[in-house]
């Protein structure tokens, strides 16, 4: 299972909520944060250039499937009252 690490309070509360919130980190490892536009950054981008297409596209499928979820959440509460 792979989670998007964003500054996104909504991808948190998802993370949240799938996996427990706290729940201790196995298999992770912390790493420098590297600035977007700097050379470090231009240099990993080159090189993993299918990483961040993928990367990009998961992040547009988790609001597609966001926005679907919310729209039934809406639906069933209107059929509630």
């Amino acid at each position: 299972v792979m989670g998007i690490d964003e500054s996104d309070e909504e991808h948190k509360k998802c993370m949240d909520h799938f996996f427990g919130h706290g729940v201790e980190k196995k298999n992770s490892n912390s790493h420098p944060k590297v600035e977007e536009g700097s050379p470090a950054w231009e240099a990993l981008a080159e090189k993993n250039t299918l990483d961040i297409r993928l990367y990009e596209y998961m992040v547009q499928l988790f609001d597609e499937q966001k926005d679907i979820i919310e729209s039934y959440a809406i639906d069933m509460a209107a059929q509630e009252k």
